[in-house]
């Protein structure tokens, strides 16, 4: 399951909130291609979650 994020902050926003109720990241919170930022977390039941910000002005044009 994905998360979409508004911005960056509320991607390292949920982060937090995350890891302080006992979930834990996969991977850290990184840019991808330039125009994404985000992670992934298990939460405390094992479900697997992505969190995401696409900012599309930065979106590559085809």
């Amino acid at each position: 399951m994905s998360i979409g994020a508004t911005s960056e902050k509320e991607v390292d926003d949920i982060v937090k909130r995350v890891t302080e109720a006992g979930g834990t990241l996969y991977t850290e919170p990184a840019h991808k291609d330039g125009w994404t930022y985000g992670c992934g977390f298990v939460d405390p039941d094992g479900h697997r979650w992505n969190v995401l910000y696409m900012d599309m002005n930065k979106m590559p044009q085809s």
